[in-house]
């Protein structure tokens, strides 16, 4: 599937390309991350959810609506609930072993990269790591002035003759095949900008211009568990959800079947929030891991290096 995507992109066939792109991309997240395969969800009256509440499948339940009425006092339509039981057997197409492995061999490669390569040949003071994901990280490089924001690792060389020496085992050159570009275990960089505005992991805003003036140009806005083209989101939202620190709500629509009987149900998500429960975030911005013992209070910050940082106009680049 790998050679089949390299040949379409080969080809400059962007459907085909995205095709491919899913497939490679489900592989691992349909059998190993899918919760629709151990959780089973069912929209539910209050007295059906009652009776699923008693029973010890039961994982949570969630209220999505309210009884309706109408003038007369007459019920039109009952309040639905979502109810979320544990299935007791499931279907596998593929060992979970190997879904296990991809996302703990992509952690492999991906500190790989950082130590083997980054640490060695880069000046890291001059590298600021914004956001990092499963197989994606994004990078805050301290480059050139005068050059644009594509330069990538170009003026932050500490070690030329290492990175000419191992450069090509990780990331694409100038006039490579596509086939070099993609290739297994490799860094591709997917956009790069002048500013960036992390939230949390497939949560950031890429964007050109400055906030202060009104001349922001948005590149690349991602969010989690909220499509980006249902919920027209600008970059003045992100900032605005960092700075002070409040929720964007947006509503998405939903198709329910219920007897034969098809509706559409209104939701209201939280697209972006200040809210973070899987890392700490400090008070200068940067997120450090969870360990047994240690809390936020415990982690200390350089505000020597982070006020120097703060002076040069850094360019970001999305690795992936």
């Amino acid at each position: 599937m790998m050679s089949k995507r390299q040949d379409v992109i080969s080809q400059h066939n962007d459907s085909k390309s995205q095709y491919n792109k899913q497939i490679l991309n489900s592989a691992f997240g349909r059998e190993g991350q899918n919760h629709a395969m151990f959780d089973k969800i069912s929209f539910n009256n209050a007295r059906q959810a009652l009776l699923k509440q008693l029973k010890q499948d039961h994982k949570a339940t969630k209220k999505l609506s309210d009884d309706i009425y109408n003038s007369d006092v007459g019920l039109i339509e009952e309040a639905q609930y979502m109810v979320s039981e544990s299935i007791r057997q499931f279907k596998c197409n593929k060992p979970l072993q190997e879904a296990v492995f991809t996302l703990n061999n992509s952690k492999f490669w991906y500190l790989n990269f950082v130590y083997n390569f980054l640490q060695k040949c880069v000046d890291m003071d001059r590298v600021h790591f914004c956001n990092m994901d499963t197989e994606s990280m994004y990078l805050s490089i301290v480059g050139s002035q005068i050059e644009g924001y594509k330069q990538g690792l170009k003026y932050v060389i500490s070690d030329q003759r290492f990175c000419d020496l191992h450069y090509k085992e990780w990331l694409p050159w100038n006039d490579c095949t596509v086939a070099e570009e993609k290739k297994l275990m490799g860094i591709t960089t997917e956009s790069q900008g002048e500013n960036i505005v992390c939230l949390a992991p497939k949560c950031y805003s890429l964007y050109n211009g400055n906030e202060q003036s009104d001349d922001i140009v948005s590149l690349v806005n991602r969010m989690k568990g909220v499509r980006e083209k249902k919920a027209i989101l600008t970059t003045n939202d992100y900032v605005k959800c960092l700075s002070d620190g409040c929720n964007i709500n947006v509503t998405t629509n939903n198709l329910q079947m219920k007897m034969g009987v098809t509706s559409m149900i209104n939701m209201e998500k939280s697209a972006l929030t200040c809210i973070h429960k899987k890392i700490f975030v400090l008070a200068n911005g940067c997120c450090a891991p969870f360990m047994y013992g240690i809390n936020a209070d415990h982690y200390l910050i350089d505000s020597n290096l982070h006020s120097d940082l703060a002076q040069l106009k850094p360019s970001i680049s999305q690795s992936k």
